[in-house]
C-alpha cells in the first residue's frame, strides 16, 4: 500500500510536499512559541504595546492596550497551531502574511531608529536585537508566502469538520494561561526577581580563593581546584566574594541613596508596587489598607514603591488615606519585580517569599485577622498548574484527532487486509 501511494507522486512532488511539511514545522513552531511566552505574561505584552504606541505617537489607542495584550498572544498561538497541523490551509497563512505586512516595516523602522530598545517578539523569555527581529520577520514572510502558494498541496492533520474544535481548544488554552498571568502572576517567571531571589543581590557565604604562583619569572592565578605542581612557587592569595546576578534595587530621594533606610534586609516586609499610580483603581484602597493593618498587627513593615512623581505620590496618599511610606524607584526595575498594578510582594530577610497581583486577593483573605499573611503565597502553584493545563490541552487535541481520523485508520487497515499484494 505504501509503495502504491508513493508511486502516485514524482520526485519533484515529493520534494515539494516535504518542503511544505518542514516549513509548517518552522513557521508553526515559531508562532506557537511566540504566542505561548506572550500569553504566559500578558502584563509584559501590555508594557511593550504601550512602548510601541508611545513611540509611534498613537496615544489614542492606549485604552485598547489591555485588549491587545490578550488578543496578540492568543492569535499568534492559535494561528501557529493552524500552520503546524494544516488547519485552514489557505486562510491561516494568508492572515499571518497580512500581519507581517505590518510587523515587517515596523521592525525595520525599529532596526534603524531603536525607538523601542527591545522588540518583545518572544516576550521576556528571549531577548533579541531589533536588527535580528527584522531579519527574522523577513525570513518568516518569505516562508509564509511559500505556504500561501503551496500549503494546500499537503493534506491537513485534522479534517475540515473538526478544525473549529482545534480553534476553540487552542485559543481557550492560550486565553486561560493569559488570564492566570494577568490576575495572579505569570505561570513561568521570566523576570530576574523570581520567588526565593534576593532584592539586592546576595553574597555567597563561602569565599572563593584565588592563588598566585610564579614560575620562571611568570606569575599566574589558580583556583583551589587547579593548583599547580611543585615546580611553581607560591606568591600570595586573595578572596573574592561571588555575587548573584540579580539587578540592584535602588531607592533614591533628592539624589541620595536611601535604600537601606526604606527596606530592611532583616525580618518580614510587605511591598506594594504601583507601576502606573495614576491608573490604579481606587477600589483597591480598602484591600490595601486592610492588608496593611493585618501586616502591622503582626509586626510586619509595609512600604509602597512606584515610579510616579512626588506630586502623584502625595495625591495618592491623600486619596487612599495610606499610612505607609511610598518611595519612587526606577520604572524598569519596578516592573521586573512583580506583575500587576498594583502588585503585592512579601519579602522575608531580603528575599522574595511570594508575589501576587492585587486583584487576586479575595475579600475573605484580607478581612481575616487570623490569617497568616506569610502564607498568602502565589496560590496558582505555577509549575503544577501549567503542567496540568498542557496535559489537558494535548489530551483534548489527541482526542479530537482520534475521533476524527479513526474511520480512515480502519479503512486503511481493511484495505491492507483485503489487498495483501499491496504489502509487496
Amino acid at each position: 500500500m505504501a509503495n502504491k501511494l508513493l508511486s502516485r507522486y514524482t520526485k519533484k512532488q515529493i520534494l515539494l510536499l516535504s518542503s511544505v511539511f518542514v516549513v509548517r514545522l518552522i513557521v508553526g513552531g515559531v508562532f506557537i512559541y511566540s504566542g505561548f511566552v506572550k500569553a504566559i505574561d500578558p502584563w509584559g505584552v501590555f508594557y511593550k504595546i504601550t512602548d510601541y504606541l508611545g513611540a509611534l505617537q498613537f496615544d489614542s489607542l492606549l485604552p485598547f492596550a489591555t485588549f491587545f495584550s490578550f488578543f496578540v498572544p492568543v492569535a499568534e498561538f492559535t494561528l501557529g497551531v493552524f500552520i503546524l497541523f494544516g488547519c485552514y490551509r489557505k486562510a491561516a497563512p494568508i492572515l499571518l502574511t497580512l500581519s507581517m505586512l505590518v510587523l515587517l516595516p515596523l521592525t525595520g523602522w525599529l532596526a534603524v531608529t531603536y525607538a523601542v530598545t527591545d522588540c518583545g517578539c518572544f516576550g521576556d523569555a528571549i531577548h533579541i536585537s531589533n536588527t535580528a527581529s527584522f531579519i527574522k520577520n523577513i525570513i518568516l514572510t518569505a516562508l509564509l508566502v511559500f505556504l500561501v502558494i503551496y500549503n494546500k498541496r499537503l493534506k491537513n492533520v485534522y479534517g475540515f469538520a473538526v478544525q473549529w474544535l482545534v480553534f476553540f481548544i487552542s485559543s481557550s488554552f492560550a486565553l486561560i494561561i493569559a488570564l492566570i498571568g494577568y490576575v495572579y502572576q505569570p505561570l513561568i517567571d521570566f523576570m530576574p526577581f523570581q520567588i526565593g531571589t534576593p532584592l539586592f543581590g546576595e553574597t555567597v557565604s563561602e569565599p572563593q580563593y584565588t592563588f598566585i604562583y610564579e614560575k620562571d619569572g611568570t606569575q599566574k592565578e589558580f583556583s583551589l581546584d587547579s593548583l599547580p605542581d611543585e615546580s611553581w612557587t607560591f606568591v600570595s592569595r586573595y578572596t573574592q566574594a561571588k555575587v548573584e546576578g540579580t539587578p540592584q534595587l535602588s531607592i533614591e530621594r533628592d539624589g541620595v541613596d536611601i535604600t537601606s533606610d526604606a527596606i530592611s534586609l532583616e525580618g518580614d516586609m510587605v511591598l506594594y508596587l504601583f507601576p502606573q499610580l495614576d491608573d490604579v483603581d481606587i477600589s483597591y484602597t480598602y484591600k490595601i489598607n486592610e492588608i496593611s493593618a493585618l501586616a502591622r498587627a503582626n509586626g510586619i513593615d509595609v512600604v509602597g514603591l512606584t515610579s510616579a512623581s512626588m506630586d502623584a505620590i502625595t495625591e495618592w496618599i491623600d486619596l487612599s488615606m495610606a499610612d505607609y511610606p511610598i518611595f519612587d524607584i526606577d520604572d524598569s526595575i519596578l516592573k521586573q519585580i512583580a506583575r500587576g498594578n498594583p502588585a503585592i510582594v512579601y519579602v522575608s530577610n531580603g528575599k522574595i517569599l511570594w508575589k501576587r497581583a492585587m486583584q487576586s486577593i479575595t475579600d475573605e483573605i484580607e478581612s481575616s485577622q487570623s490569617f497568616d499573611i506569610a502564607q498568602m503565597g502565589n496560590i496558582n502553584k505555577g509549575d503544577t498548574t501549567l503542567y496540568t493545563l498542557v496535559l489537558i490541552y494535548v489530551g483534548l487535541l489527541l482526542l479530537v484527532l482520534i475521533i476524527n481520523r479513526t474511520h480512515k485508520v480502519i479503512k486503511f487497515s481493511l484495505g491492507m487486509r483485503d489487498n495483501p499484494k499491496n504489502n509487496d
